[in-house]
């Protein structure tokens, strides 16, 4: 019975499966600041610590490494990086993401990030690093995104994606604006096979969680319509406003989210 677990196999399982259209720089420029409060929290910073420390204990990385971290966002575990290694090459998309990059970098004291405004697509590979992140990266979007992932490391790589993602508020917008919920979230599965595929022995692990997202009633009216992909539709948008104010307190919106990580860990070195 011929093996059709190949790597077309899954290439063509992720790059036929999109249940989200991709967000642009402007998407992100629009969530940066709610973004940033959430990483800045203590138990973010606390989670980021113990997951250098990991990357040390595995010995991925040491006092003379270069990383890379593909969408940084607002730079926090670039920072918790450039702590222990020498030098950390930081890149998004999004110039606001960027701005809170840089600034936190500056409260934190440290000087050997250099931030880089550029999409991966378009991203300039000079030297492979010994570490290479792609943490929550909506930049990773496809096999090619992988593979030159892969093709900017001469060490380890280090993926996480969401495996599962819910919230009450999130399920019924999808309702009130005429939509079936879509739940899928399955990178971590596709990444894991075609790496397997090809050579690679990636550690997987989960970490599952809850947090309180809060919004401004009017960055709500900004955001959901984006997240809903409903920007085109005035009448769903209608609905999705007259959903929001009845939600509303005290001028903001808030919604409670359960997520499990799926975070994939291995060497390129085979």
């Amino acid at each position: 019975m011929k093996n059709t677990l190949n790597t077309d196999y899954f290439e063509n399982l992720w790059l036929n499966d999109h249940p989200f259209n991709d967000r642009n720089a402007d998407f992100w420029n629009l969530r940066a600041e709610e973004f940033n409060q959430s990483v800045s929290k203590n138990r973010s910073v606390s989670n980021r610590e113990k997951k250098v420390e990991l990357f040390l204990e595995k010995g991925l990385i040491n006092s003379n490494s270069r990383a890379l971290d593909i969408g940084c966002g607002s730079g926090q575990l670039a920072i918790a990086l450039a702590k222990v290694v020498k030098e950390v090459v930081a890149m998004d998309f999004s110039e606001k993401m960027l701005d809170y990059a840089k600034k936190n970098a500056k409260e934190a004291g440290v000087d050997n990030i250099q931030f880089v405004l550029s999409d991966w697509e378009n991203f300039v590979l000079e030297e492979p690093f010994d570490l290479v992140i792609a943490s929550m990266s909506p930049a990773i979007n496809g096999p090619a995104d992988l593979y030159k992932m892969l093709m900017a490391c001469k060490g380890s790589c280090c993926l996480s994606a969401f495996v599962k993602r819910s919230g009450a508020l999130k399920e019924k917008l999808y309702s009130v604006t005429d939509q079936a919920f879509k739940p899928q979230y399955n990178i971590i599965n596709y990444i894991f096979n075609i790496l397997w595929t090809k050579g690679y022995l990636a550690e997987l692990s989960y970490e599952m969680g809850s947090y309180e997202r809060l919004l401004p009633l009017e960055k709500a009216r900004e955001i959901y319509p984006l997240e809903l992909d409903i920007s085109e539709s005035p009448e769903k948008i209608k609905s999705l406003y007259a959903f929001l104010d009845q939600k509303e307190k005290d001028g903001f919106i808030t919604e409670i989210m359960s997520q499990t990580r799926g975070e994939l860990i291995w060497k390129v070195s085979k």
